[in-house]
């Protein structure tokens, strides 16, 4: 039938796409690289290697065996092949051993190198139970450890056991369990190699990646048996790479290293190792020579780590015959190797390498020879138009459905393992209220939202976004006996120069603590078509005469020019768009117009008279919804809040002469420039009226960025408590750099942040405030992260947890919004049916996306509704449980202010009254 016959089309069109997505290889060339060894970092080559067949433009095709370390060095060294490699890498946590070494090298006649590319923790974990620890970790010495594992000692409350862990009180004579790995492993090998190297005198056995365990120890087959026995026997012990341990949260021993001191792998640090042992001339001169006494255990340092090794590639220097698979090779070591490939085996527990072994690394594959008529790889990471399009380019533009579908079902098995954290009961709620720009507005809730969510102490955190100027209104507080409404202000502009010295000839000192830098860019409602693909060009003394109505319609011979395939109506109006009231757009827009075009006439400030036939809208919000409302029109605003919403952007000509946009050009560049010119004050109590970090120098540097501040009183100790939530929610802030992101904003440079943490350093809070201290979601401090002043992020709330899957949920929908309308489009091109024309086949697709659409917005309104009931019953019950558990009595409503205090505000309309919002109680 007709229907089945379009039916048809529309599921083999899809199908097409795909084909084409996948690509052809081109010529006769299809790489391939074949690894194989140690079994830990597998997962970490196995998620590179999929990232390159999934980037790449050539059909690669890359394998790598989890062996283990032993069968990695065997097939490397070839001893059945003529003693030729049978792999084209291998990998190993153990160096090769001095037999193998000489197979290849003397038997084979290549020359072998050791290149380290992961430090790695073994740890010893137990299954002690926590109850009869008495709130202290399990101390044990190496000597300790070997009569342990040698079975010398084989009760819990063995006298050595109970002098270094008074607490430890255990039912009497409990046996200690053993466990061991049965195969070959380097976790082996380096366990009982540091044990013989510590103390050979309780050692007394052979040491390596196999070894002769007492009869009564239980043997295991690979890391996964190892933590399945530790986490089902009581009273168990076993080793265990220290990742795989912490992330299944098992118990691990205390360990003494070199220097006395006594830390588990997670308070070491596992990096240090390296460098100790690279200091003390440990590794050879050269990555070519032998390896086989090179180890990292016990070396010095207060917070080394004592059973550190480090992961090896095993290369042959020489290429040559290799061809194009070579490049491909050197590709692969490049990425492991560089920032991003170490960031990626931190994901997978591994520590990266120091820099001093990324310079000996560095030194090592520069002697690599490859085939002279090879391409060499090389990486797209930010768009590189054309060039990215080349044979041997790696993209980070590509990406396969399978990989994102594997990112889905990872963020769904994370939300499933999340518990909500009940709330215990305080007889305190700590509060903390500021005011100011709407810029970072989104930023500061969603941190109250986890600081709220992930504190023990009940804490109530509020920010009212009401613009820059308002926010200093509020903070300076002339007309409040010179007292600040707010416990801190914000703002994307300095406080000016004439309030700093009231402030000052009034005694009070205040910092200004720069937390992140913004992007301020223009956006335009000129429909898509109409710009033919490309996007809109302005210089400043366009973007000045189009602001001050020097240019009143989009086809001025001016604009034309710059953009010559902007095909628009004739006399169309341009309808320039402006905040009403006083805001750090207007102020830093006007402020970078004033600096570059001497046309602007307008002036500068937070506020100014603009031409009457512009249109003025409250706040952010206003002006975007303006924007999506009404083609034709132009505004600046920040350019995060812009991009989320998917408007259109002008590309600005920065002061090199190129024209960027925000969302692809440097942004933190205006912050280093600005550093390097002085403009920053040398303390942060001074004047900073001047500062400015507008039309900076650099090739794609953003010329309008602003620095948001948070304007704090140096002396807050009449906030009591709320001191320390103030100066840890900066401090929370300054750390998180990927958060900022996540908002579209940049994190400050290093050297400003040193100035940051300074500045705090000088803020004085009250002598009874306890400074909070955080628990990282990875980290679990066991005792002192059930403290009442700990940020837990081990702690969630539900409404963060349906927030996400919220979030999930549009972002799949919105995937699949995309593919209808992919499909509709390509249906329409294609579909050539007599029974249907294109107009009837549209229609049909309409309608399906239609209910595409319908359907995603259903789940956003079905999700924002339950949050809210569950938040606000969550809210109501929680305070009458406080009530009640602190008075004894049921809870009462709310009685009325009492006589003589400013009236509290609620307001619901979406204006700005300043002062009256913010009237303060007594904490």
């Amino acid at each position: 039938t007709v229907h089945s016959h379009i039916t048809a089309k529309m599921l083999l069109v899809p199908a097409s796409f795909l084909l084409l997505a996948l690509g052809g290889v081109r010529g006769d060339e299809e790489p391939e690289l074949h690894g194989s060894g140690t079994t830990n970092p597998s997962k970490l080559f196995w998620k590179v290697m999929d990232l390159f067949e999934e980037r790449g433009k050539q059909n690669v095709r890359m394998t790598y065996r989890a062996v283990g370390s032993s069968t990695g060095q065997f097939e490397f060294s070839g001893s059945t092949n003529n003693n030729q490699s049978l792999s084209d890498f291998g990998a190993g946590d153990i160096p090769m051993t001095q037999s193998n070494y000489d197979r290849v090298t003397i038997g084979g006649g290549r020359t072998m190198l050791h290149v380290p590319f992961a430090v790695g923790a073994i740890a010893i974990f137990h299954n002690v139970p926590s109850a009869e620890l008495g709130g202290n970790p399990l101390f044990l010495t190496g000597c300790l450890l070997a009569r342990i594992f040698r079975r010398n000692i084989t009760m819990w409350d063995d006298p050595a056991i109970l002098f270094l862990n008074p607490t430890l009180k255990v039912p009497a004579n409990t046996n200690i369990l053993v466990g061991h790995r049965t195969l070959g492993s380097s976790s082996t090998a380096g366990t009982t190699e540091y044990l013989a190297q510590k103390c050979p005198q309780s050692w007394d056995v052979e040491a390596g990646s196999r070894v002769p365990w007492p009869s009564d120890t239980t043997g295991v087959q690979g890391s996964d048996g190892m933590a399945t026995f530790i986490n089902t026997k009581p009273y168990s012990i076993g080793y265990l790479d220290a990742g795989q341990g912490h992330v299944l949260g098992l118990s691990e021993i205390s360990l003494q290293n070199k220097d006395l001191v006594y830390l588990t792998s997670k308070q070491a640090d596992v990096g240090a190792a390296a460098s100790q042992a690279l200091a003390a001339n440990v590794l050879p001169p050269s990555g070519d020579q032998s390896f086989a006494s090179v180890n990292l255990y016990d070396q010095s340092g207060a917070s080394t780590w004592p059973i550190t090794l480090m992961s090896y590639f095993y290369l042959d220097q020489d290429q040559r015959a290799k061809g194009q698979n070579g490049y491909l090779l050197k590709a692969f070591l490049d990425y492991i190797l560089s920032d991003e490939g170490q960031t990626l085996a931190e994901e997978f527990a591994f520590v990266r390498v120091p820099e001093a072994i990324k310079a000996y690394n560095n030194v090592t594959l520069a002697t690599i020879l490859y085939n002279a008529t090879g391409t060499e790889y090389t990486f797209e990471e930010s768009t590189q138009k054309g060039t990215g399009q080349g044979e041997y380019v790696i993209s980070a533009k590509r990406q396969s459905f399978a990989d994102f579908d594997r990112s889905v079902l990872a963020d769904r098995i994370n939300k499933l393992s999340l518990r909500v954290s009940g709330l215990e009961v305080k007889p305190v709620t700590v509060t903390l209220h500021g005011s100011g720009t709407t810029n970072p507005s989104r930023l500061l809730w969603r941190v109250f939202d986890i600081f709220q969510g992930q504190s023990l102490l009940p804490l109530h955190l509020t920010y009212r976004a009401v613009g820059s100027s308002t926010g200093q209104f509020e903070f300076i507080g002339k007309n409040n006996m010179n007292m600040s409404y707010t416990d801190f202000g914000a703002g994307d502009i300095p406080i000016k120069s004439s309030d700093y010295q009231y402030m000052v000839s009034a005694g009070r000192k205040f910092f200004h603590i720069p937390f992140v830098m913004g992007a301020i860019a223009v956006f335009h409602s000129i429909p898509s078509a109409e710009l033919e693909g490309s996007q809109l060009d302005l210089d400043s003394c366009l973007l000045a005469r189009i602001f001050q109505r020097d240019i009143k319609t989009w086809d001025h011979p001016d604009i034309l020019n710059k953009n010559p395939n902007l095909n628009i109506p004739k006399d169309t109006p341009i309808v320039v768009v402006r905040r009403e009231k006083g805001s750090s757009s207007t102020s830093g827009f006007t402020k970078y117009l004033t600096l570059t075009c001497s046309d602007w006439r307008l002036g500068t400030g937070s506020k100014i008279s603009w031409p009457n036939d512009t249109v003025g809208q409250q706040g952010s919000g206003g002006i975007s919804s303006y924007l999506i409302d009404n083609p034709y029109s132009i505004s600046y605003l920040d350019s995060g809040f812009g991009h989320d919403l998917n408007l259109e952007e002008v590309a600005l000509q920065n002061r090199d002469g190129n024209f960027v946009n925000s969302k692809t050009a440097d942004i933190g560049r205006a912050g280093t420039e600005a550093l390097n010119e002085g403009v920053i004050p040398r303390n942060s109590s001074d004047d900073w009226s001047n500062v400015d970090l507008l039309n900076k120098p650099g090739p794609n540097t953003w010329p309008i960025v602003l620095i948001s501040y948070i304007y704090v009183n140096s002396n807050i100790t009449s906030l009591n408590q709320t001191g320390e939530v103030l100066k840890a929610m900066i401090k929370y802030m300054l750390d998180s750099p990927d958060l900022l992101r996540e908002f579209r904003f940049e994190p400050v440079p290093s050297s400003l942040y040193s100035y940051n943490l300074n500045t705090l350093s000088q803020v004085i809070t009250a002598p009874s405030a306890v400074p909070f201290v955080f628990e990282s979601s990875s980290s679990t401090q066991a005792g002192i992260g059930a403290g009442q002043y700990v940020i837990s992020g081990k702690r969630n709330t539900w409404a963060n947890i349906q927030r996400t899957s919220t979030e999930s949920d549009v972002s799949t929908l919105t995937s699949r919004v995309t593919v209808t309308e992919s499909s509709i489009n390509t249906l329409t091109d294609t579909c050539n049916c007599k029974e249907y024309d294109d107009a009837n086949i549209a229609g049909m697709a309409a309608a399906a996306l239609v209910v595409s659409i319908l359907a995603l917005i259903i789940v956003i309104i079905t999700a924002l509704v339950l949050c809210m009931r569950s938040r606000k019953s969550a809210k109501t019950g929680e305070q009458a449980e406080r009530k009640e558990a602190y008075t004894g009595q049921p809870s009462a409503p709310p009685s009325a202010v009492e006589a003589g205090s400013h009236s509290h505000m609620i307001s619901f309309s979406g204006s700005t009254q300043q002062h009256e919002g913010h009237q303060k109680v007594t904490k």
